[in-house]
């Protein structure tokens, strides 16, 4: 039989011409005496998948499969989604792989960074690093940032990172925030004229990149909207190299949907300059989480890494970039 099963359900109701049924309901038991198997569809930040694992496993429930599995199921799926990739491409580059573990300069940061790949490559949930929700682009067993803070916000959204660092006791000397989805820009204006009316701010309504051009692009989706092949939107990118010229930065926050190494490369010439904090997310793609942080070691300026996970399933891994 096919259904759906809701933790949060109270009672059955129909959906898509199917059942969803409460995990404590006689016909999810069973199911699971007839050994029907389980496809884990939840993919967020929010939710510990081992939790459910538990919860289906306490219940009778053997066939439980994740999304990781899936690829292992369907060899043919080639496209990642997000980190989620088939096994075969974290293999045939499982060298850089290995030497991504030599990278970071904490010993917190190498076990995150290993118990990232047993989670993601040896498909072993218990290994998922415990995330630092409240922490995140002002992790609180890391140095703090330059003080006052001239920000450059990469993927502003609506503004929750400044709002991170102004709850941190940041002083906030300039705020740069870039957000090409027209929505979440209205947004973090009007964030700004309400929260910080006296703050000294720079707003670009287009993305980062690595030189001006015309990209497509998906709106609408909050903080997942992203450059995309195929979007039915159009945006702008710059390179901060172009758009902020003269005006000194200290700290470089980029949470961009896997536009991030693009947008790196169109600011090389600021990061030499002023020698900014980086905060980088490094979960969009299967490699970012060696390629970024190769890229910046590639460039010499002394940094030191440090990785941090701020969510579930490896969702907001952060890498931090600090001067020497």
């Amino acid at each position: 039989m096919a259904a759906f099963l809701d933790g949060k359900q109270t009672e059955p109701a129909m959906r898509d011409g199917l059942t969803i049924y409460p995990l404590d309901h006689p016909q999810a038991a069973a199911c699971a005496q007839k050994d029907c198997a389980v496809l884990l569809t939840i993919f967020n930040h929010l939710v510990d998948w081992s939790e459910i694992v538990a919860a289906l496993k306490q219940r009778g429930f053997s066939q439980i499969i994740t999304q990781m599995e899936i690829f292992d199921a369907l060899p043919e799926i080639e496209a990642a989604r997000y980190w989620i990739a088939p096994p075969a491409l974290y293999l045939e580059n499982w060298p850089s792989f290995l030497h991504g573990a030599e990278m970071w300069d904490d010993e917190t940061s190498r076990e995150i960074y290993r118990r990232i790949l047993r989670f993601r490559l040896g498909r072993d949930l218990a290994a998922h690093p415990v995330p630092q929700p409240d922490s995140q682009y002002a992790p609180r067993d890391l140095p703090r940032w330059r003080e006052p803070v001239r920000f450059l916000d990469g993927g502003a959204c609506v503004g929750e990172a400044l709002q991170t660092l102004l709850q941190a006791g940041y002083p906030i000397e300039h705020y740069y925030g870039w957000e090409p989805d027209l929505a979440n820009f209205e947004k973090l204006e009007s964030h700004l004229q309400q929260e910080c009316p006296r703050l000294a701010a720079t707003l670009f309504p287009c993305g980062l990149g690595s030189k001006t051009a015309s990209v497509s692009f998906t709106s609408g989706r909050g903080a997942a909207s992203a450059v995309t092949e195929g979007g039915r939107d159009k945006t702008v990118v710059l390179s901060a190299d172009r758009a902020i010229r003269n005006q000194p930065v200290t700290l470089v926050k980029l949470d961009i949907e896997g536009a991030e190494r693009d947008a790196l490369q169109g600011m090389r010439s600021l990061i030499e300059r002023d020698r900014p904090g980086l905060a980088v997310c490094v979960y969009h793609k299967p490699d970012d989480i060696v390629a970024i942080p190769a890229l910046i070691k590639s460039w010499n300026l002394s940094y030191r890494l440090h990785l941090r996970a701020h969510c579930w399933n490896t969702f907001d891994t952060v890498l931090y970039a600090l001067p020497g």
